[in-house]
């Protein structure tokens, strides 16, 4: 089992696909404390959340995620979720990137 993972500033990515009914999440964030596998300040993107009980969101990479305050939430395309994955975007820079484009 992977450690706890202590998060900040937290959004809640739900991922929106034509095909499908369901709607996957996952968390954008910030690392807030060195842990074993991450320094402070690092960016995370997290595998689907499959488990959330609080503060503490479960993935289905094991991770045990344990975020500081409840996460923004934010609505996406599967395009949009990938380019900002593949980019490193920020949901503020998304946000940004979709504004630039009306």
């Amino acid at each position: 089992m992977k450690p706890r993972v202590k998060l900040t500033n937290a959004t809640l990515i739900s991922i929106h696909s034509e095909l499908d009914d369901k709607v996957p999440q996952v968390l954008y964030a910030i690392i807030a404390e060195d842990c074993e596998c991450y320094k402070k300040g690092e960016i995370l993107f997290t595998s689907k959340v499959m488990n959330v009980s609080g503060l503490e969101y479960r993935t289905f990479g094991a991770y045990f995620c344990l975020l500081e305050a409840e996460p923004s939430e934010l609505d996406v395309s599967v395009r949009e979720f990938n380019l900002m994955h593949d980019q490193m975007y920020s949901p503020d820079e998304l946000i940004k990137l979709r504004q630039g484009n009306r």
